[in-house]
């Protein structure tokens, strides 16, 4: 994961308001308007105090792609906030003080054990010797409350480990939904860019081990900035969470959909060779193209979703970055040559 970066800095006066001008005109030139998150991003964008946040929306306008209200929400999200990391820490260290509570009680019950066995011990030493009714009935009750010590104990163990035990299990559900939730885009539900890098990492390892075939789809819906500009943001984030759905629900298993940033997604599809994704591409493009939105307080019915699509599979000696380089120029020249429509990285490479 990327080194977070601190959510505040303060300025000296001078440079503050310069960093907010440049801010606001930033925003202004890209259409967005300044909200928190926006505004945040961008005035750290000016200040450049963090190279990598420049670099990657450079490279993001580089790539002739628009800068909106969801990217910047999904920036924000990934670089800036750390709480999910933080609170899965949190459980684990309390997870650790349980473990220590359940040292603490087994060696409590093994000292409880060895007093016992002390008792018992020197009961047996006494009734060597020559004991009248008296004695034995001072053995019998040492042994009685001995004994009934032990049990005592014993229960109070049990019960404890019992308790432990929830508490214990309660903390692991805990500890995997936060890690779950650290994984998912928050808008889609899909894997998030961190957990896509991690998951394709792995795939691309045993893919090179086996000779096996892995293919990627880079998937951007066409003309997007239009459903934010003419419908507004709430309808912009339905479009996206219906197309992810689509794509959701057209693959395998197996196979990994992520919410790459803003409105492009990327599919990886394991066991599968570039020919085979062209086809579950085609019909995730026709899946896409027959989803049908309608404004629920007019009955207005919404323009058609269509999406632009880049392809490529795994090379001998390809790495994560490089495999979705060449699905991204593929999107490229999708977009280039009218959009709505799915580009091979063969095709791209002969045009």
């Amino acid at each position: 994961m990327s080194e977070l970066m601190p959510c505040f800095h303060i300025d000296l006066p001078d440079k503050a308001q310069q960093h907010h001008a440049a801010a606001l005109d930033f925003l202004e030139r890209h259409g967005i308007s300044p909200n928190p998150i926006c505004y945040a991003i961008a005035y750290e964008y000016d200040a450049g105090r963090k190279p990598e946040l420049n670099l990657e929306i450079e490279s993001h306008l580089d790539r002739g792609r628009e800068l909106d209200v969801h990217y910047l929400r999904e920036f924000f999200d990934t670089h800036f906030m750390g709480q999910s990391e933080d609170k899965v820490g949190k459980h684990i260290a309390d997870l650790h003080n349980l473990l220590y509570k359940v040292l603490e009680g087994v060696s409590g019950a093994c000292s409880g054990a060895a007093d016992f066995g002390k008792v018992l011990e020197a009961q047996t030493e006494e009734l060597k010797g020559d004991v009248d009714m008296a004695g034995l009935k001072k053995i019998a009750g040492n042994l009685l409350t001995a004994t009934n010590k032990a049990i005592s104990s014993n229960q109070a163990m049990r019960d404890q480990l019992e308790s432990v035990e929830k508490d214990t299990s309660d903390l692991k559900s805990q500890v995997k939904q936060l890690q779950d939730q650290a994984s998912r885009d928050s808008l889609t539900g899909l894997y998030n860019r961190n957990a896509l890098s991690q998951q394709l990492d792995s795939m691309i390892e045993r893919g090179a081990s086996k000779e096996a075939p892995l293919s990627l789809l880079m998937v951007d819906i066409d003309h997007f900035k239009r459903f934010n500009d003419n419908f507004g943001h709430l309808i912009g984030d339905e479009v996206i969470r219906r197309v992810s759905m689509a794509l959701q629900q057209g693959v395998r298993d197996v196979d990994v959909a992520a919410r790459f940033g803003g409105e492009e997604f990327t599919v990886v599809l394991p066991g599968t060779d570039l020919d085979a994704a062209l086809e579950v591409a085609q019909k995730l493009h026709e899946a896409i193209s027959k989803l049908a939105l309608v404004r629920r307080s007019t009955k207005e019915k919404l323009p058609g979703i269509t999406v632009s699509m880049g392809a490529s599979c795994l090379h001998p000696g390809d790495s994560r970055e490089s495999l979705i380089e060449r699905a991204d120029q593929a999107l490229y020249h999708a977009k280039e040559s009218g959009r709505n429509r799915i580009v091979s990285e063969a095709e791209a490479l002969v045009h």
